[in-house]
């Protein structure tokens, strides 16, 4: 881990890290969650760097700590990660980060806004909280998801989202007309952040969110699922998606990357689970399949 050192002038600072590409996706919607903001940038063939900007009071040592455990639970070797935090000397970063937040129009009928912003005219608002950094409809799988839900959800259905990370998908899938969504991560301050979105956008009564993974659904059946997620879920985990799911019920899968769609599919489909469409944003994509009766 490289340790810069602080400085007076600065009122910010930066966590970095360097990951492979395939997985900046998840490590920054993880890593990000509670910050005042995250950025991915190339740092060299299949390497990406996560920037995570943190204020004075934020705990440097707890955040190092964190970041720690969460490339090693992705198998990601501490050594050649390039850990550290440096101090950010432009101390007017906070308040550029949030004026940079223009409304983010996501699918065909949504528009992510900061704070009170007002909306562009003919979307429908979801407004962002502090503690939002990731998944805010900026990347490219958030939009491919949020465009499959306005496609497939139905009024009064259930649905899963596997993975909620800052909340915004289960938020969509509510507003398109599902009766519950049960929103899941595994991270306890993803946790806190997307039941904050939820609050802000009037969405308690139809999302509940809790910590927990599709293990953890107890036992109850959904007409869709989505999960933003990494390729490796779906291929470890094609079997539990199907018992997840009623008879007819849809798939909504991304975070992945389009040269991975034809391993899923066929994971998925020996569990029963049979494509039916594939959308991408190159090179990331969104694959929906449908469990057979």
């Amino acid at each position: 881990m490289i340790d810069r050192g602080a400085s007076a002038h600065a009122r910010w600072r930066l966590l970095s890290a360097v990951v492979p590409t395939a997985l900046e996706d998840e490590i920054a919607s993880v890593l990000g969650q509670g910050s005042l903001g995250v950025e991915v940038v190339p740092s060299g063939a299949g390497r990406s760097a996560v920037r995570v900007y943190l204020g004075t009071a934020d705990d440097a040592a707890a955040w190092t700590a964190r970041a720690e455990r969460i490339l090693l639970a992705h198998g990601i070797p501490l050594p050649g990660a390039d850990l550290g935090v440096s101090p950010v000397p432009d101390g007017r970063w906070g308040e550029k980060w949030q004026a940079a937040l223009a409304p983010i129009p996501l699918g065909a009928r949504f528009v992510v806004v900061r704070g009170g912003a007002p909306p562009p005219g003919g979307r429908e608002p979801i407004r962002l909280v502090p503690g939002m950094a990731f998944g805010t409809g900026e990347h490219e799988t958030t939009r491919l998801c949020a465009a499959a839900l306005e496609r497939l959800v139905r009024p009064g259905s259930r649905w899963l989202d596997v993975g909620t990370g800052s909340g915004i998908l289960a938020i969509v899938a509510a507003r398109c007309g599902a009766g519950r969504v049960l929103a899941l991560d595994i991270d306890p301050e993803a946790v806190h952040v997307a039941g904050e979105a939820v609050a802000a956008n009037g969405a308690e009564e139809r999302v509940e969110v809790r910590v927990g993974s599709l293990e953890d659904r107890e036992e109850e059946r959904f007409d869709g699922i989505v999960a933003n997620v990494a390729a490796s879920f779906f291929l470890e985990r094609a079997s539990r998606l199907g018992m997840a799911l009623d008879p007819g019920g849809v798939l909504a899968a991304s975070g992945v990357l389009e040269d991975d769609l034809d391993e899923i599919a066929e994971a998925l489909r020996c569990h029963r689970l049979v494509e039916e469409h594939r959308s991408s944003e190159p090179p990331w994509a969104c694959l929906i399949a449908r469990l057979r009766s």
